[in-house]
């Protein structure tokens, strides 16, 4: 990502601190976070936002979901284990694979005209669908 910022003529610069000067405050926000329940929902919702604009960026080349460290990043938000959402990534997975500019009759099989206002099949089309 540091490329793009770098091409962009975005300054970057890194910054050091000493280990003693940084608080270790994680296992505190991991309590906090386990006990409050708005707290606790309100990050597992940050963390489920998260993972989707994740998954959703542009750049699949530097924000590939699938590489991530989930247990990291659970962490981030203070939790001490990823927790249990629902997050639809196989989609991203399929997207490289599948064939570009398919219509949707041809998805589907079905064809909405005005002979066929409502895409239904026909009575001796006996092709079958699975999803």
């Amino acid at each position: 990502f540091l490329q793009y910022l770098r091409k962009a003529g975005v300054p970057v610069s890194e910054y050091s601190f000493p280990p003693n000067k940084i608080a270790n405050i994680q296992s505190q926000l991991e309590r906090v976070i386990e006990k409050n329940y708005h707290l606790h929902r309100s990050s597992r919702d940050a963390y489920r936002s998260y993972m989707h604009a994740y998954a959703a960026h542009g750049h699949k080349d530097c924000f590939d979901v699938h590489k991530l460290d989930l247990q990291q990043v659970a962490k981030a938000f203070g939790f001490m284990a990823p927790p249990k959402v629902e997050l639809n990534l196989k989609h991203t997975a399929r997207k490289k694979n599948a064939p570009k500019n398919r219509g949707a009759a041809q998805a589907t099989g079905h064809v909405f005209s005005a002979a066929n206002p409502y895409g239904q099949r026909g009575t001796d089309d006996r092709r079958q669908f699975a999803r």
